[in-house]
């Protein structure tokens, strides 16, 4: 038998556009198992509201003041995925996977020749293929429980995606840092000029793939609500430079005028996250120059006054690409959407750019829009709520802010636990670029071992590792007496996702480098424990007998 939409609707009322936030409240209060709430005028489906997101807005800061009297159309999801109800089982699978995979998590409308029919979740898609086939039951009955625990709290699901997430991000930066770590060292050997443009085509790729990753996991912690602010006095002025110096040199690669403006002095502060501001304005400035083959991206910040110190930073990004058709731009911003399928072609790209930054601009209590009309370039502007700040920031020395390798580094015994062989490989490359050398262990206990045989200057240390991990590793070498116990620890993880920088630090560990390795990163963590190590503590050279580490030729 072949399985139909109708076949795992279920139970669940259906409400008016007009109804309020408060009318939703109790329906989700009343049935405890209410996971999707369809919004229904007359016979046509208009919208569809999930428990979890509705609880997550009800939940912030004048959530209940801001929705429950107000129609829930403005919390509701505007385009769910709608199907009909002979629409095959199989068929419905492929269509959320391949052009809706939100609806993995919000559920979707069926109708029966244009009319509401009824509301279906893919917990009871996934249970009902998993009746169909028994190969895959044990797989598809485990998600389906798990997504029945994660349907009834948000929690759970974030914690379930979490988890997946981290688990795709190590293991997809493991060879990531194979592939960009040998480019960095191939491009600092002498190639001719052939072999230089395939290094870099490979440089390029692996970037691009480490995006995407980037993106994707931006997205998930945004949507989990896990996206945390570190709001800091920062000055604009230092932005617009950055950007100039940035994507001046991008533009003339391409032929096209790059500008930039503020309307701010030079010593303006505000408080807000720095970061997170330059991400959204970096991704716009990105999409200009991308989409614009000639002509200009220009970009203009200012600061419109709020009151009481309060400001709204509107940055307008400009340009003469090609446009956008009206058609596309009410799912701009959603994810993994673009205008059309030509440009996705001409272009590349997977659409998140633009969500991430609609998402960024929320949780920063701001908004981003775009006008624009084919042929003649469009308009991207986001405002920010910042407060100024009248005292001006503790200054950073300058020779914190060095980050420039030093030339020659002093003779110094480094360790590195890392138990793959490309992650050791690349590793072993960058250091020997250093004119250093190290000993290296494959798991936690023999990182301890060897710290008791031998003096080090600095330990590199793996998170995920057999028989020990890098934590307890680390926790066990802290309590250590001195000097053993007092060696810099740096993180070596690709573990980029959660709270891993957090767990390296309480664990004892010194600093934290996130896999693929950046050789000036490296080189950063090399200039400030060595040179301030040589400065302060002879190094032994000396290995007692019985040291079981390898070392580097």
């Amino acid at each position: 038998m072949v399985g139909l939409v109708r076949d795992v609707l279920v139970a669940s009322p259906a409400v008016s556009p007009q109804a309020t936030g408060g009318e939703v409240y109790e329906h989700f209060s009343d049935d405890p198992n209410l996971i999707v709430l369809p919004v229904v005028e007359g016979t046509q489906p208009v919208g569809l509201v999930t428990r979890d997101q509705f609880f997550v807005r009800m939940a912030n800061r004048h959530g209940r003041a801001l929705y429950e009297r107000r129609p829930i159309t403005f919390a509701m999801n505007k385009n769910p995925l709608v199907v009909e109800t002979r629409t095959p089982l199989s068929e419905l699978n492929s269509q959320i996977l391949r052009d809706s995979p939100a609806a993995l998590m919000e559920g979707f409308i069926a109708t029966r020749n244009g009319d509401y029919a009824g509301v279906g979740t893919t917990l009871e898609l996934f249970r009902f293929i998993a009746q169909e086939s028994a190969d895959k039951n044990h797989r598809l009955s485990a998600l389906a429980e798990q997504l029945g625990r994660a349907r009834l709290e948000a929690l759970a699901a974030s914690k379930a995606k979490s988890d997946f997430l981290a688990t795709m991000s190590h293991e997809i930066r493991t060879p990531l840092n194979g592939v960009l770590g040998v480019t960095q060292l191939l491009q600092a050997t002498t190639l001719d000029a052939e072999q230089a443009e395939f290094v870099r085509v490979i440089d390029d790729s692996g970037k691009i793939l480490l995006r995407l990753l980037n993106d994707i996991l931006d997205l998930s912690k945004i949507e989990a609500g896990k996206m945390e602010l570190e709001v800091t006095p920062f000055r604009p002025s230092t932005l617009v430079r950055d950007a100039q110096t940035l994507w001046s040199a991008q533009a003339r690669e391409k032929g096209i005028a790059f500008s930039i403006e503020a309307d701010c002095d030079e010593d303006a502060q505000y408080e807000g996250d720095p970061v997170r501001i330059k991400q959204l304005l970096f991704n716009l400035i990105s999409n200009g120059i991308k989409f614009t083959q000639s002509g200009s991206v220009a970009v203009r910040m200012q600061f419109l006054p709020l009151g009481r110190r309060r400001n709204v930073m509107r940055v307008e990004v400009v340009d003469t690409g090609c446009g956008i058709p009206d058609t596309a731009l009410r799912e701009l911003f959603s994810a993994f959407k673009q205008a059309d399928v030509a440009t996705n072609r001409l272009h590349g790209g997977t659409g998140l750019g633009l969500a991430i930054c609609r998402r960024l601009a929320e949780l920063m209590g701001g908004s981003v829009d775009v006008t624009s009309r084919p042929g003649e370039g469009s308009k991207f502007w986001f405002d920010i709520p910042l407060k100024s700040v009248t005292t001006a920031p503790q200054t950073v020395s300058a020779a914190t802010c060095n980050t420039a390798p030093a030339t020659v580094l002093p003779a110094c015994n480094i360790l590195v636990a890392e138990d793959n062989p490309t992650n050791q490989a690349v590793a072993r490359g960058f250091l020997k670029l250093r004119g250093l050398s190290a000993d290296f262990v494959e798991n936690g206990q023999a990182a301890i071992d060897a710290v008791k045989l031998r003096d080090y200057s600095l330990i590199l240390m793996d998170m995920e590792m057999p028989v020990m991990d890098g934590l307890a590793a680390s926790q066990t070498i802290r309590s250590l007496g001195s000097p053993s116990g007092r060696i810099p620890i740096v993180a070596l993880t690709a573990n980029a996702v959660g709270q891993a920088e957090r767990r390296c630090i309480d664990a004892g560990m010194d600093d934290f480098i996130t896999k693929p390795i950046v050789r000036a990163d490296l080189d950063r963590i090399l200039d400030k424990y060595l040179l301030r190590g040589a400065s302060t503590a002879p190094v032994s050279n000396k290995a007692p007998q019985g040291h079981a580490t390898r070392r580097l030729a």
